[in-house]
């Protein structure tokens, strides 16, 4: 359906992505169990506070690799990227400005967690309709 030709380079450049991302993110799913586990044991103060946050640095580390993997990609993918990332931007913010008239009248307030999946789930619908459009020209 999405079928493109992609450069050796592109390739190559995918693998290294997928490398870094992938060792990040198992590092980082074994770093949060170990950490719930031992936070949960450990008396309330700073040492519990730094434990259950260990699980930040396997993920500076996937936030790393996808700033080396947008540093490698050509201008038209770059561009291409970022106005994905402006469109859901706008619509995740357009979303958090009504959704807060609704608190106003007791609606429960959104985690950042769920902001991120709302704007994660447009770019991803973003995205595919960008691709869709250019399947069809």
């Amino acid at each position: 359906m999405f079928k493109q030709d992609y450069s050796k380079k592109d390739r190559a450049d995918a693998k290294i992505y997928l490398n870094e991302l992938g060792v990040s993110m198992v590092l980082y799913i074994v770093t949060l169990f170990v950490s719930i586990y031992f936070g949960k044991k450990t008396e309330p103060g700073l040492i519990q506070n730094l434990i259950v946050m260990t699980p930040t640095i396997p993920a500076f580390g996937a936030l790393w690799a996808i700033i080396r993997s947008f540093k490698r990609m050509d201008e038209y993918m770059r561009i291409s990227l970022l106005e994905v990332m402006a469109i859901a931007g706008g619509c995740t913010a357009f979303f958090n400005f009504s959704y807060g008239f609704l608190e106003g009248i007791g609606f429960p307030r959104l985690s950042g967690f769920a902001n991120y999946g709302i704007f994660m789930g447009v770019w991803l619908l973003v995205q595919c309709g960008r691709k869709l459009m250019m399947e069809r020209e």
